[in-house]
């Protein structure tokens, strides 16, 4: 393309009625070309189906139109009967009253020849304009339609006006700049001619169009030759809005590059308070464990009911020492070696994976203990007994200053489970200070973090 071809703006914005005229085509007549039926658009070597980008059919726009029309006659009629005094104001909205606003939005290069990611960038911004655009006047932007069977692609904005106090008939030369300032210029007599004051609004429009999208797509507010520009200022001209294009293009990568960053965070973020959260509920679940005691943990892992009962079992203080000496050696002799092994290992933390799979590890070399005390006892010592002698040596090994009454006792005096219980608070702790730094306002401390266990 040549220096002189350049890029500018094609922007247009004009009403029309349901029935149309000589000069103006009918609201169907544009729905149809818009919407690519048969016939519509002979202008078209190979007419294509449209892209509805926002919004509904153009076809379904005339539908809402016919519906509204309707709808407002009829209330039109009511407040004529209401207030005879306004009823010029009030009159019927017309065959020939203008009802839909259509803009027209033209990329500067062919199809063929667009870069996908220049256009769709365009796109985007001409969609914002149009929608503000109604915003700014009152209307409502019904469908928005993408053309790509011509020569260069472009973007259709169907709209029509809000019904309210300042439009009642749906007037949409009152949503229009051009018509509204041929209005005014009639109503205050100015000279010359009104169409004057039309197409200085629609120039305004044109800037503003410019201003919010055109300039920063690197396209010119006119063409050279319209201006009169000699070719140097047509280039710096050029070189001044593709400075302008690629600074607005670094602007919008550098807001994606923090979208995207963002949206990183807020995934760590999620990821962190999910791992937190999972944590904190393992360090409860381990926490109540704990606090429930030995016979409420072993309930919750293996239910073995011989193995609780051996557990609850009271022992029976000094039974044994009634015996005759040749038993307290048998009895000793017996247990002895098992009682060692057993008082080793709750000497020992519990160890494995995690708090919870330690413990886990450790009820089970727990039961296999316990039925060792059993097998190992001769067979006329009786248990209450053997539970006895197993709390006595428990006291003694771990400096304890009492005899626990039971196995489950004896257990958790020893430091394997007093081991267990300050890990599984400090646990907790940790879990709830974790959370309370990474999402304060959800953190709620409870009774069992002020008194401790």
């Amino acid at each position: 393309m040549s220096d002189r071809g350049g890029k500018s703006i094609f922007a247009h914005k004009q009403t029309y009625s349901r029935k149309g005229n000589s000069k103006s085509r009918s609201v169907s007549e544009i729905a149809d070309e818009a919407e690519r039926l048969d016939g519509a658009c002979p202008h078209v070597a190979n007419p294509q189906s449209p892209t509805i980008l926002e919004g509904i059919r153009p076809s379904e726009v005339v539908e809402v139109i016919e519906q509204r029309i309707a709808e407002q006659n009829t209330l039109l009629r009511q407040l004529r009967k209401e207030q005879p005094d306004r009823k010029e104001a009030l009159r019927g909205i017309r065959s020939d009253t203008h009802v839909l606003i259509a803009s027209v939005f033209s990329f500067p290069d062919p199809v063929e020849d667009m870069d996908q990611a220049d256009y769709l960038r365009w796109r985007r911004d001409v969609i914002a304009f149009a929608k503000a655009d109604a915003v700014r006047n009152k209307a409502e932007v019904l469908s928005i339609i993408e053309h790509l069977d011509e020569a260069h692609p472009h973007v259709h904005v169907l709209a029509v006006p809000l019904c309210a106090e300042g439009n009642m008939r749906m007037d949409a030369k009152r949503c229009h700049e051009g018509h509204r300032e041929q209005d005014r210029h009639k109503d205050h007599g100015w000279s010359g001619s009104p169409s004057r004051s039309y197409k200085q609004a629609m120039r305004g429009w044109q800037d503003r169009y410019h201003a919010e999208v055109g300039a920063k797509h690197a396209q010119a507010r006119t063409g050279p030759r319209r201006r009169r520009l000699d070719r140097a200022a047509w280039k710096a001209e050029q070189e001044r809005l593709k400075a302008q294009k690629e600074a607005e293009i670094a602007i919008l990568r550098a807001e994606e590059a923090r979208r995207l960053a963002d949206e990183e965070e807020r995934r760590r973020d999620l990821v962190m308070q999910d791992t937190v959260a999972s944590r904190l509920q393992e360090a409860e679940a381990v926490h109540a464990i704990a606090t429930g005691g030995l016979i409420a943990a072993i309930r919750q892992i293996d239910p073995d009911p011989v193995l609780l009962k051996r557990l609850e079992t009271p022992g029976e203080m000094g039974a044994w020492t009634h015996h005759d000496a040749d038993r307290n050696r048998e009895m000793h002799s017996a247990l002895a070696p098992v009682l060692s092994d057993g008082l080793e290992a709750l000497r020992q933390p519990p160890a494995g994976p995690g708090l919870l799979g330690g413990l886990t590890g450790f009820l089970r070399g727990l039961a296999g203990w316990v039925n060792r005390l059993a097998d190992a006892s001769p067979r006329w010592l009786k248990w209450p007994e053997t539970v006895a002698y197993i709390a006595n040596g428990a006291r003694e090994a771990f400096g304890t200053p009492y005899a626990a009454s039971t196995l489950a006792g004896v257990i958790e005096a020893s430091p394997a489970w007093q081991s267990f219980t300050g890990e599984a608070r400090a646990r907790l702790d940790q879990a709830r200070t974790v959370q309370a730094l990474t999402n304060p306002r959800d953190s709620r401390p409870d009774a069992s973090s002020q008194t401790g266990i």
